[in-house]
């Protein structure tokens, strides 16, 4: 009797499925404001633990580090930036053209949103003592963005007969060429002026398919 009513009490003080999935994305949002504001070293994980209203314990339990929640932070954004890309993915047909002009407009685009900018800048100012946090960003968002061209560029060359020797060189082309820009001119560019190069990028890449 004594053991049920242990079991029952543990049951009891456990936070529900929900519970605990809304107290994670809590800290993260919490955290993620908390970085951006005051940058990775003015953030303690005491700060982190009282601003999300949640004991320390709950938080090391989650993120055992601040290097963890921080990575946690970037892969959340990075994923939420994929989700919101791929809103319209289910208009594209397989025409290969219109697949890079769309990728190309989403990279454009979501290379002038403030967050990731934010985020990026955040991630650029630690990576040289963390470089396993530039990391996080490098695989969750650049190599992502280029498996998903690389994987058309490969469909669409089996489908059309026309052979691709390195899909992969004509993806970071693409990606490089637009990020190198918005890297090199910063601000001066502005989102119109972004989009409009991303577009004749893909006019170039295009009447070079015979090279691919």
């Amino acid at each position: 009797m004594n053991k049920t009513k242990e079991a029952l009490k543990s049951k009891a003080g456990r936070p529900s499925a929900a519970r605990a999935s809304a107290i994670d994305r809590l800290i993260i949002q919490v955290a993620h404001e908390m970085f951006l504001a005051d940058g990775y070293d003015g953030v303690a994980m005491e700060q982190v633990a009282f601003a999300a209203k949640v004991s320390k314990g709950t938080l090391y339990a989650r993120h055992p580090s601040k290097e963890a929640l921080f990575s946690a932070v970037v892969e959340a954004s990075v994923k939420q930036w994929a989700e919101d890309a791929s809103v319209e993915d289910h208009l594209l047909t397989d025409d290969i053209e219109q697949r890079l002009r769309h990728h190309a407009a989403t990279i454009a685009r979501s290379l002038h949103k403030p967050e990731v900018m934010a985020v990026q800048q955040l991630v650029l100012s630690v990576r040289d003592r963390f470089p396993g946090l530039a990391n996080v960003i490098l695989d969750s968002g650049y190599h992502y963005i280029l498996d998903l061209i690389e994987q058309d560029i490969v469909a669409a060359a089996r489908r059309d007969d026309r052979p691709a020797r390195d899909p992969r060189a004509v993806a970071r082309v693409l990606v490089g060429a637009l990020s190198g820009v918005r890297i090199q001119e910063g601000a001066s560019v502005s989102c119109e002026q972004l989009d409009d190069f991303a577009q004749r990028v893909v006019d170039l890449v295009i009447v070079g398919r015979g090279a691919w």
